[in-house]
């Protein structure tokens, strides 16, 4: 609806999943670092956590598309059951494998001849919990622990990844099997003043748009706003840019973000 105002081939500031927006700040780069290495290797359990909106779930796309062009398979789960065999046979569905609908013990070998068959062709297999923390029956955390003891010559046949809040490590570590075999961690805080600056100028630039259009009492004033947030900050950008655009506006300045945020407000009640 604005594009053309502001000369931009797309939208900068949707808060969707496409991963070619993807902003390697320092700690976004390190933690993306981290899973893949912890796949690449062979790794039990990694962990990556952060406050809502910080960007878990876009990393972890970022992840599976980045594996999966290395050729592991990749099981994303998005809205992970509790009751340990539907988690079972979420991970089993994700990753391929027919007849989802066992018994327990079926599915489980079912899914260990899956895995081998798989890594004899020299593919290795990753399951991606996103919201891990919702999962609030131990005995699903302990059906995990259980995937990762299956191994074909000495090694285990997948890496898992849990993503979710802070206090999912106080919900891991009340499984110890399951905290004993995270070998990676990573965290994601929110951005810094000029991290958000340059996320910004990042998102304006792979939509083609001016990284000027925003100008630095604005950026300034997004920062504060938002706490660094990602998810706030497209929020915030967006409507401004809106509200630009209906104003003729050839700049974004403070006022118009200090707008902004008051519809922001106004719609939150």
């Amino acid at each position: 609806m604005y594009e053309e105002h502001w000369k931009l081939r797309a939208k900068p500031f949707e808060n969707d999943l496409d991963t070619s927006f993807f902003y390697p700040s320092r700690e976004h780069r390190e933690a993306l670092v981290r899973l893949l290495y912890a796949v690449s290797e062979g790794k039990g359990c990694a962990l990556l956590t952060g406050e809502p909106g910080c960007g878990k779930t876009f990393l972890l796309h970022r992840l599976a598309a980045e594996l999966a062009e290395r050729g592991v398979r990749v099981a994303l789960i998005k809205n992970p059951a509790s009751e340990p065999l539907d988690l079972l046979r979420q991970i089993a569905r994700a990753l391929g494998v027919r007849n989802a609908d066992t018994s327990k013990s079926d599915l489980v070998a079912a899914l260990e001849q899956f895995l081998v068959y798989h890594r004899a062709r020299g593919s290795r297999a990753v399951v991606l919990i996103d919201d891990a923390d919702v999962i609030d029956d131990e005995r699903a955390y302990e059906e995990l622990r259980l995937l990762l003891n299956l191994e074909s010559g000495g090694r285990g046949l997948l890496t898992l990844v849990l993503a979710g809040p802070a206090r999912l490590t106080k919900i891991v570590r009340r499984v110890p099997g399951l905290a004993q075999r995270v070998a990676v961690s990573a965290s994601l805080p929110p951005l810094g003043g000029s991290e958000t600056s340059g996320y910004i100028a990042h998102r304006l630039g792979r939509a083609q748009g001016r990284p000027e259009i925003f100008d630095r009492r604005a950026l300034s004033e997004i920062h504060r706003a938002s706490g660094g947030v990602p998810r706030l900050i497209n929020h915030i950008c967006d409507l401004s840019l809106l509200i630009g655009a209906s104003e003729g506006s050839q700049r974004i300045d403070a006022r118009i973000v200090e707008r902004a945020q008051q519809e922001i407000r106004d719609l939150r009640g």
